[in-house]
């Protein structure tokens, strides 16, 4: 068997956003794509700036313990831009890096996901979830 790249798991397209994207946007493709995680890249390059993962949005939303947004935070976040709330310092991974070492570099770090670029691009994105995936499809197989 040939050796297992982060190319042959990623998630692809990716959901991005632009960093002057409110948050209050940001929350909403979270839902609508039902993701933990959406990256925010420069607009014109598709360069990865940082990420945002449902646990920034959580942070960013102190002060609503119901669990529900008050009425206050949500006009907030209309004009809080994901700049301020995303992640800047982000490890990411290359398409040919192997399946192994990213695995291991989510595991090592607690990370949901990892960003995957090229040339300074973002190409995809690498997330527990594309591993589970893997693992049932491999289970599955009954020449396993």
């Amino acid at each position: 068997m040939s050796q297992l790249l982060t190319r042959d798991l990623m998630t692809q397209p990716v959901v991005s956003v632009g960093p002057t994207r409110p948050l209050r946007e940001v929350i909403q493709l979270m839902e609508e794509h039902k993701i933990r995680h959406v990256a925010v890249v420069e607009s014109e390059s598709g360069r990865l700036l940082g990420l945002i993962s449902h646990r920034d949005v959580l942070r960013s939303q102190e002060g609503s313990l119901s669990g529900a947004p008050s009425e206050e935070q949500v006009h907030m976040n209309r004009w809080i831009e994901a700049r301020w709330v995303m992640t800047k310092e982000v490890r990411t991974v290359y398409p040919d890096t192997p399946a192994l070492e990213a695995a291991l570099t989510l595991r090592s770090h607690g990370y949901g996901c990892v960003p995957v670029v090229e040339h300074g691009r973002l190409v995809g994105m690498l997330t527990e979830s594309d591993f589970v995936d893997f693992a049932i499809q491999a289970l599955s197989d009954p020449g396993v």
